[in-house]
């Protein structure tokens, strides 16, 4: 019976078979929890309560301490202590109160740290961006402003107050009112500071049992203090509670960032273009995190390929002027490529105040360093240079309380030390450039001075001082065909003295290269009327063997004005000379001059009549590109040119006398009988020429243009068509020959008779009923043509509006959609029929058409208008957010559901949507609390419009003291 009645030993194998019991039934109770959402909501109140805590952290320390470096916070934090400590003796509540406002100093900072922290972690996942978001990205604002501050050394700053507040505070409550919460060793009679601060350490080194360190060592053993009751080992364990939060939430961040940001710097010299090209887009959203490794990184580089040099200053500008004190502490470093890069990034980024430290640097020992600092003081000296949005911009604007003269008056010692005097004024940047830029040129290596010569291209005119060294320059680098070329572009950009300048120009364009030869001509022609002595030389180069070279010297002639006596003669002597190839060449290079050839026009007359067919042709089509400044010598020529027995110089003379003006009336009966020739070409052009004539020909040709319709080419009856409509008012024959063309096989005739209902204006039932079929179709063009007209003939007519939805939602072809939402835009208010459709369009059509749609929807104003206006501010394209934003300007009252949408677009990246929505704003009949911090960031932008707007909507909102 014994073994019947023995219980169970629990303490044996038993146990075993209860703890794996137990697990399950925890497991099973887990699972049910977990779908009923029990879990779920446990773990969303966490999240909420965690965030709201660490958001009212960082809002307590931003209030308080939001100035003060970590040096300073240590310091108050220091003080705090040390006062409760010394006064505490005659005043004891007084330890209590220092050593919980060390607590709260500490806590909010660690929460700070936590907070900024999150920040980097949504930057780093591309939630938000620190320089230039993009469209779906946040502004992370307190990464911006605070991101320097709050590092590691003010969490370290900050557990120590913690630390050291705690202790205080116990040592309070034991000498106040709270001496039974604790025990005290036999041996200590009474507890002193030393003894509750290593309570205090005691409490943060066994946060867990895994890192119970004050165990594993029997630290606890000798402990003086300890908590007795439940109050005191409350507040024990609420601050190693807290402590085991930030210590993991810093060990998990710092592995996480840690691990990223390595791989993502590994990834980026990758061979791989796929891996490269992520780690590229991925490396900006780090920001000044991802310097210091980067530039690490840089250093282990053997060698760097020059795509990797151009890279990388283009992927730290996209990371912001954030970078620009890092950058500049690099300047220095022992590598050439980490000089080089970091000199080159600071040009891009417009970083105007570290001219004087690029400019120290002109002198490098590295040829590569150099030329990246020529680089970037060609980049500072642009004249865009100046209304670049410098670092710390709010901070000047708003004022700062800390920091700041402290950091101008280091930069300012660190420019002296190194001998350069701190310009005043961005006029003094770009004189500073120059000068530098100028020395460049006689630098030993090519490749500096290159780089010399097109960073003064790139400044333009405020470099024209140095147009004589640059000449210098061209007369000693004969060999080098590449700089020659440069050279002779930088001096059509900077000008100078322009006689010195064309004459030096001149001298290239004698260059045995036929690249240096266009590049000084293209430099004479930007010269324009100050290079007008050097057409003579421009007009010899009208016969060069190389196509680029006449080009470029015609296309120069064109730009600096028209031929004097001596270049006509020149060219006269061109269209003269026994070579066929040279007076077609001098031919085609009149006609790339244009009107500036008018002098030259009685030569190409007379070349027309050329034995050679292309010379003919040349001559005609240059005779129409000098247009209707040569009709008076041109037209009987060209009316004889019709007659020519080639088709291609017909057909251009057809050509040549539409673009001669009304002077070219007596041409009408000549052109009237081309449309009867038997090459199509001829007919095309000859109809063309009489549409360019307009009313002139209504007379002599409208019978040869209606027989035209009817003609067996496409081409012509299109032509013919569009030009019965350019002639003036319409006939019955051409009423029926347009209609007819409604129905014709061939697309181009359908447009075309579409174009001249439109001309003509005329809205009669027949016309609409042709319109209105056209709308459906099959060629893109001919309904494209429909819906520009229709609105013009037909008005808000409901089957207009019908027909124009219908192809705005059902039409495969966007340019279709697109015109189709134009055209109900230019209907206005009546069209409200169609908001429906345009909202449809304007939330997923193509971005043209949504674009054409949200202007649409903006002129209309349809009940719909909140709903599109409020969609179009978060389209990912930046023109369609703009008219969304303009939309609410074009409104009769802007109603209060478009708050939140307005506040939303006051952090679009794009200045224009912001200026719009805060003008918005300002016709809200209330202007909401929660916009008024947006606006005063607005108010302090560069750019007039959004700052007065700001300042108009700011005048509306309610007051309210502006948190310090």
């Amino acid at each position: 019976m014994d073994r019947f009645l023995r219980v169970p030993d629990l303490q044996h194998v038993h146990t075993s078979y209860l703890l794996l019991g137990m697990l399950v039934v925890a497991a099973l109770a887990a699972g049910v929890l977990f779908q009923i959402g029990l879990i779920g909501v446990l773990l969303r109140a966490f999240g909420y309560v965690a965030r709201g805590t660490i958001r009212g952290g960082f809002r307590i320390w931003q209030v308080f301490f939001g100035w003060a470096s970590w040096e300073a916070f240590l310091a108050i934090g220091t003080a705090v202590l040390v006062g409760g400590g010394l006064l505490g003796g005659w005043f004891p509540g007084l330890r209590i109160a220092c050593g919980a406002t060390a607590i709260v100093m500490g806590a909010s900072a660690c929460l700070a740290y936590m907070f900024i922290d999150l920040e980097r972690n949504e930057v780093e996942r591309g939630y938000k961006a620190v320089h230039n978001p993009l469209k779906g990205q946040q502004p992370a604002e307190h990464l911006k402003r605070y991101g320097k501050q709050v590092r590691v050394p003010l969490l370290l700053s900050a557990a120590v107050v913690t630390i050291a507040g705690f202790a205080l505070l116990n040592q309070g409550l034991y000498e106040t009112m709270a001496s039974g919460w604790y025990r005290v060793a036999e041996d200590t009679d009474r507890p002193i500071y030393a003894d509750f601060l290593a309570f205090s350490i005691t409490r943060v080194l066994n946060l867990v049992d895994v890192l119970d360190l004050a165990k594993s060592h029997r630290i606890l053993g000798a402990e003086s203090v300890r908590p007795a009751a439940w109050p005191a080992a409350a507040l024990a364990g609420a601050f190693k509670i807290f402590f085991t939060v930030v210590l993991l939430h810093q060990v998990f961040a710092s592995l996480r960032q840690g691990k990223m940001l390595a791989e993502t710097i590994a990834d980026f010299w990758s061979p791989h273009e796929p891996i490269h090209q992520r780690a590229r887009n991925a490396l900006p959203v780090y920001g000044v995190v991802a310097i210091v490794p980067l530039m690490r990184s840089l250093r282990s580089i053997a060698s760097l390929t020059k795509e990797q040099r151009d890279q990388l200053p283009l992927i730290l500008e996209s990371m912001g002027p954030s970078i620009i004190p890092a950058l500049e502490r690099h300047l220095d470093d022992s590598h050439e490529h980490v000089r080089a890069v970091s000199a080159a990034a600071l040009g891009r980024l417009q970083s105007s105040g570290s001219a004087p430290l690029l400019v120290a640097m002109a002198g490098d020992e590295s040829a590569i360093v150099r030329q990246g600092v020529i680089e970037a003081l060609g980049l500072l000296g642009t004249p865009s240079s100046g209304s670049v949005r410098k670092p710390g911009f709010l901070r000047r604007r708003l004022g700062s309380r800390g920091g700041g003269l402290r950091g101008g008056v280091g930069r300012w010692i660190r420019w002296r030390r190194k001998g350069v005097v701190l310009p005043a004024s961005n006029g003094d940047v770009v004189e500073l450039v120059v000068g530098t830029l100028e020395s460049a040129l006689d630098d030993e290596s090519t490749a500096v001075r290159a780089e010399a010569v097109a960073s003064l291209g790139r400044i333009g005119e405020a470099a024209a001082a140095v147009a004589p060294k640059l000449i210098a320059t061209v007369k000693e680098e004969e060999e080098d065909e590449s700089l020659l070329c440069e050279a002779a572009r930088t001096l059509g950009r900077i000008g100078g003295e322009p006689q010195a300048t064309a004459d030096a120009l001149v001298g290239l364009l004698a260059a045995a290269a036929p690249e240096v030869k266009a590049a000084a001509a293209e430099a004479l022609g930007a010269l324009k009327g100050r290079a007008a002595s050097a057409v003579p030389a421009l007009a010899a180069l009208l016969q060069d063997r190389e196509e680029s070279v006449r080009t470029a010297a015609a296309e120069a002639i064109a730009q600096v004005g028209p031929l004097d006596e001596a270049a006509t003669e020149t060219l006269v002597e061109g269209l003269a000379s026994e070579d066929t190839i040279v007076r077609a060449q001098t031919a085609e290079a009149l006609g790339t001059i244009g009107s500036a050839a008018e002098e030259a026009a009685p030569a190409l007359v007379e070349a027309m009549g050329d034995d050679n067919d292309r010379v003919r042709a040349e001559a005609v089509e240059a005779i129409g590109k000098i247009g209707e400044s040569a009709a008076t010598v041109a037209v009987p020529a060209l009316i004889r040119a019709l007659e020519d027995d080639d088709d291609t110089v017909r057909a251009l003379a057809a050509e040549a006398l539409g673009q001669m003006g009304h002077s070219a009336g007596e041409a009408v009966p000549a052109l009237a009988a081309a449309l009867g020739h038997v090459n199509p070409q001829v007919r095309v052009n000859a109809a063309e020429a009489l549409a360019n004539l307009g009313p002139a020909a209504a007379a002599g040709a409208r019978g040869a243009l209606e027989a035209a319709a009817s003609d067996e080419d496409g081409g012509v009856r299109s032509r013919a068509v569009l030009a019965l409509g350019e002639i003036g008012p319409p006939e019955p024959g051409s009423m029926r020959l347009v209609l007819a063309a409604f129905e014709d096989d061939d697309p181009l005739v359908r447009a075309a008779a579409a174009t001249s209902a439109g001309r003509w204006g005329v809205a009669d039932e027949p016309v609409l009923r042709g319109l209105l079929a056209l709308l459906d179709d099959p060629n893109d063009q001919v309904k494209i043509e429909v819906a520009r007209v229709l609105p013009k003939l037909a008005g808000p007519a409901p089957e207009v509006i019908e027909g124009l939805c219908r192809r705005l939602l059902e039409d495969d072809d966007d340019p279709v959609q697109a015109h189709a939402a134009l055209a109900l835009g230019k209907l206005g208010p009546d069209a409200v029929a169609a908001g429906e459709a345009l909202l449809r369009a304007a939330r997923t059509a193509e971005v043209g058409v949504r674009e054409q749609a949200m202007r649409a929807i903006a002129m209309i104003q349809p009940p719909e208008a909140v709903e599109a206006f409020a969609v179009g501010l978060k389209d990912a394209a930046t023109e369609v957010r703009i008219l969304a934003s303009a939309g609410w300007i074009n409104a009769e009252a802007v109603p209060a559901e478009a708050a939140p949408a307005l506040i939303e677009a006051l952090r679009d990246p794009e200045v224009r949507v912001r200026a719009n929505a805060a003008q918005a704003m300002a016709r809200l009949d209330s202007v909401p609390a929660e916009a008024v911090p947006l606006l005063i960031e607005c108010a302090t932008d560069p750019h007039d419009a959004l700052r007065l707007a700001s300042a108009t909507a700011l005048k509306a909102a309610p007051r309210r003291p502006s948190p310090r």
